[in-house]
């Protein structure tokens, strides 16, 4: 009882912390340009902070066993139904199909990941296996199998994107905090290694300003976003693609955890709550990239993230 009741603490300082950047964005408190600025610094400062500090303590064998199986697993599934409901049941073309793929499977491990797993699972670091996963695996192989399917590739073409999306794959500051971190951990596991204090102090500082700050942003984010407008918006493939997943990929990752790991207990919240996250504003990127699915791609971040809140309370009472 002690635990779902930490669990769902957590999960309310989750909601409160948006509802007030929702209210900061509403009354434009910080200016127009506010959103964009604390979302990068966010992504680019904060979280990678948060990453190093918490992995270079890190369990490692945790962090990257069963968790990155199930996220896996996870995504795949569900993508592969996603992609198979649009392009056998509703007949769409390929390039529509593989953006609703990645709306039900593709998940906001930064934003909104990161400071959920924080407060919910008092574990930031739960979310980096799905975070690693998507931005150096799916995401990339998704992009060229839209750059397959809308016939805009030629040899040079192809070879360009790769190097373009490999490139992008080092560069992201999420991925280089991921490998500062590991090798940190490695060597205080084998040398008793640790960052001095005057590099790990400000670091820690820096992470501190991640899990608020990236709430608050996400909350303005969310004052004036308009969906599912009925001229405009597939409201059937978003709804079915918001239900997927908020609410099937979280069942699918528990049963994988379950009955395929042997999960149970924190284990088991760990990648049900990681399942249930909504879907990530990367897939409005790809989308818009192709033109391709762009409404039906924010459109889904939006309802999904409303039906994922509700998705983690009822996780965290069940599972805390």
């Amino acid at each position: 009882m002690d635990v779902m009741l930490d669990v769902l603490t957590g999960f309310l300082v989750v909601v409160v912390l948006i509802v007030v950047g929702f209210t900061v964005g509403r009354m434009r408190v910080l200016g127009p340009g506010a959103v964009h600025t604390l979302t990068l610094f966010v992504f680019s400062v904060a979280t990678p902070a948060l990453l190093v500090d918490v992995l270079a303590h890190a369990d490692l064998g945790q962090v990257f066993g069963v968790n990155l199986a199930v996220a896996v697993a996870g995504s795949l599934l569900v993508g592969a139904l996603a992609f198979a409901g649009q392009r056998l049941l509703a007949r769409r073309p390929v390039p529509d199909s593989l953006v609703t793929m990645l709306a039900a499977s593709y998940c906001n491990g930064s934003n909104l990941g990161v400071p959920i797993a924080a407060h919910v699972l008092g574990n930031p670091a739960a979310v980096l296996p799905v975070i690693i996963f998507q931005v150096a695996v799916y995401g990339p192989l998704v992009v060229l199998a839209l750059d397959l399917a809308t016939r805009r590739t030629s040899p040079d073409r192809t070879s360009s994107l790769v190097r373009e999306l490999l490139s992008g794959i080092v560069r992201n500051p999420l991925i280089i905090a991921a490998v500062v971190g590991v090798a940190v951990a490695l060597l205080h596991d084998r040398t008793g290694f640790t960052l001095p204090q005057v590099v790990a102090e400000p670091v820690s500082l820096l992470a501190g300003a991640a899990v608020p700050v990236a709430l608050l942003a996400f909350g303005m984010s969310m004052a004036d976003v308009t969906v599912l407008d009925r001229a405009t918006s597939p409201r059937r493939s978003v709804l079915a693609a918001a239900v997927l997943k908020s609410v099937v990929h979280p069942v699918v990752a528990a049963a994988l955890g379950a009955f395929v790991f042997g999960l149970s207990g924190p284990a088991l919240l760990t990648v049900t709550v990681v399942g249930a996250l909504p879907t990530a504003q990367n897939v409005f990127t790809y989308a818009h990239r192709f033109r391709v699915g762009t409404v039906l791609a924010r459109d889904t971040g939006v309802v999904s993230t409303g039906l994922s809140l509700v998705s983690i309370a009822v996780v965290a009472a069940l599972l805390g």
